[in-house]
C-alpha cells in the first residue's frame, strides 16, 4: 500500500494544489496529513519567493480541500493557537490558568524559552465557524493499520506530540520518550512533520540521519521516527512524502516554488 502524506501546509493552497497533484500521479491508496494546515508565521516565509503566498493564503480552501482528499488527519501547533486551544499532551508544562487571556508581554517574557509564544510572528487564520469546529475536533495523535502495519501519525513526538513547546530531539536519547510511546501503542514505526526538513529525519533507538529529497529504506524490524518536509513556501525547500508500507521504502519528493 502507497500512503502520501502531506504535512505544514500553513494556507499555502497553490502548493497544497501542486502536492496532492503529486501524490495523484504516485497512485497512492491513502492521503494522510500531519497537521499544520493553517497559520501563517512571517518568520518562517520570510523568502522572496514566499511574498505572493501572503496574499494569496486561503485557509477555508486548504481545510476543504483536507477534508475531500486526506482519510487521516492530525492536529498542528499551529492550528491549536488558531482557534487558542491547549494541546492534551503538554510535555510536563504548566499553562498558567487562561493562558491566551493572559498578558502577551508577560508570557512572552517568562516563558518564551519553553514554548513558543506565537503572537510574536504569527498573522491570524482567517477562518469560518465550521473551520473552527473541524480543527476543534481533530486529534493529536492516530494509529493507523495499514495492510498489518501499524504506524503512529503526529504532528511531533510525545510527550509533545502537537510540537507547541521549543524541545526539538536530535538524539535517539532525546527520542526515547516518543520509542516508549510508540511501543506502548503497538508501532514500530512513528511518522511525523513539524520540523520542516529539507527531506526527512529518521531516528532509531542508536542513531539519528539526515536523508536528503529521493528515496530512504526503513529497517521494518527496528524501531523507527521520521519526520519530513513541509508543504508551505518558505525559506526552505519543501515536498511531500510516499511511504510503501510492502517494500518499506519513503520516498520524499521536492515541491517546484
Amino acid at each position: 500500500m502507497k500512503l502520501g502524506f502531506i504535512s505544514d501546509i500553513h494556507e499555502d493552497i497553490e502548493q497544497l494544489k501542486q502536492a496532492l497533484r503529486i501524490l495523484g500521479l504516485r497512485k497512492c491508496d491513502k492521503l494522510i496529513c500531519l497537521g499544520d494546515i493553517v497559520g501563517y508565521s512571517v518568520r518562517s516565509h520570510n523568502d522572496p519567493y514566499a511574498l505572493d503566498f501572503l496574499w494569496s493564503r486561503n485557509a477555508p480552501e486548504v481545510i476543504n480541500l483536507i477534508k475531500k482528499k486526506c482519510e487521516i488527519v492530525v492536529v498542528g501547533n499551529h492550528d491549536l493557537f488558531a482557534i487558542k486551544k491547549l494541546p492534551q499532551h503538554r510535555a510536563g508544562f504548566q499553562y498558567p490558568e487562561n493562558w491566551y487571556a493572559r498578558d502577551y508581554w508577560k508570557r512572552h517574557t517568562l516563558f518564551k524559552d519553553k514554548v513558543w509564544i506565537y503572537e510574536e510572528n504569527e498573522l491570524s487564520a482567517r477562518l469560518t465557524k465550521n473551520d473552527e469546529k473541524f480543527i476543534a475536533e481533530l486529534p493529536e495523535f492516530v494509529v493507523g493499520n495499514f495492510d498489518g502495519v501499524n504506524i503512529l501519525l503526529s504532528h511531533y513526538a510525545y510527550p509533545d506530540l502537537v510540537g507547541n513547546t521549543k524541545f526539538e530531539p536530535k538524539t535517539p536519547m532525546e527520542a526515547k520518550e516518543h520509542f516508549q510511546f510508540m511501543q506502548k501503542l503497538g508501532c514500530n514505526l512513528g511518522i511525523s512533520g513539524h520540523d520542516h526538513k529539507e527531506g526527512i529525519m529518521r531516528f532509531t533507538p542508536r542513531e539519528v540521519k539526515e536523508f536528503p529529497f529521493g528515496r530512504v529504506a526503513i529497517d521494518r524490524n527496528t524501531p523507527t521516527w521520521f519526520h519530513g518536509p513541509s508543504i508551505a513556501r518558505g525559506n526552505r525547500a519543501n515536498g511531500v512524502m510516499v511511504f510503501n508500507t510492502e517494500t518499506f521504502e519513503a520516498e520524499i519528493i521536492p515541491l517546484v516554488k
